[in-house]
């Protein structure tokens, strides 16, 4: 009979998790029209994922910034958009196999801005700079679907009041956004994906925000979304009509290369 009853009792918490969750709140970060994310900045003029090109999309209308990180070998949350040094840096190897100490002395922008070179920054670096009415969405970018150790720590500094933002941490790893609603549920959390095909998943991982690249949007996933409360932001569209077009969809952001409002 015990056994019967907690059964009925797992039943249950399995039904109430998959079939009535509910997203965070997010009317104080969404209004009426699109919020502009920019793109890791302002990449094609600054070094992306630098705190001056961040920054700069700042100073040039931009109110949500979106900044990619990684984990060095030892275990320090960094902003970059590859694991891979050799993609745009003057370095060598993995980000995830490179103690910060070394990773501090490589320059990024060596092949997109060579006269504009930065290191790779701290995100908590970059983070405490900003100003604090900005919207920053962290995307993380794990080594493997299992590496969900950038998501939690970025979690932590949020929790511990570390950054102070208004913030979304977004990925297209499943595992790493259920750790981050499992360690702290009040999180803001958005999924990236390029296909509609495993979308039933969310419902395992609850995210706040669905994520989607542009060529894949309709408006039955945005007006799901919303009918489920969950907010879309649409990456990444740079030419106006695809914008003007997004805005008739209803969609919460777009994130962009370029500050083109109207």
């Amino acid at each position: 009979m015990v056994g019967l009853v907690f059964t009925i009792i797992a039943i249950a918490v399995v039904i109430r998790y998959i079939f009535f969750w509910e997203p965070v709140d997010m009317k104080n970060i969404f209004g009426s029209s699109p919020l502009f994310i920019a793109h890791r900045g302002t990449p094609f003029i600054i070094p992306e994922n630098t705190l001056q090109s961040l920054k700069n999309a700042i100073n040039i209308g931009f109110e949500a910034v979106e900044v990619d990180v990684c984990s060095t070998k030892d275990k320090v949350v960094v902003c970059s958009h590859n694991i891979d040094l050799e993609r745009e840096t003057n370095g060598q190897g993995f980000l995830d196999e490179t103690n910060y100490k070394k990773t501090r002395l490589v320059k990024t922008g060596v092949y997109s801005h060579p006269s504009k070179t930065s290191e790779i920054p701290k995100l908590y670096d970059v983070i405490k700079k900003l100003p604090q009415n900005v919207l920053v969405n962290i995307e993380i970018k794990p080594a493997n679907l299992w590496n969900i150790g950038t998501a939690v720590r970025v979690a932590k500094m949020i929790k511990s009041k570390k950054i102070t933002q208004k913030i979304i941490i977004s990925t297209f790893n499943p595992a790493a956004l259920w750790a981050v609603k499992l360690f702290a549920p009040k999180i803001i959390t958005g999924y990236l994906f390029t296909t509609t095909k495993h979308l039933w998943a969310i419902n395992l991982f609850h995210p706040d925000c669905l994520h989607p690249e542009g060529g894949i949007v309709t408006r039955a996933l945005v007006n799901q979304a919303h009918k489920r409360g969950q907010a879309v932001n649409v990456w990444t569209i740079d030419s106006r009509p695809g914008k003007h077009w997004l805005e008739k969809l209803n969609v919460d952001g777009i994130i962009t290369n370029y500050y083109s409002p109207g």
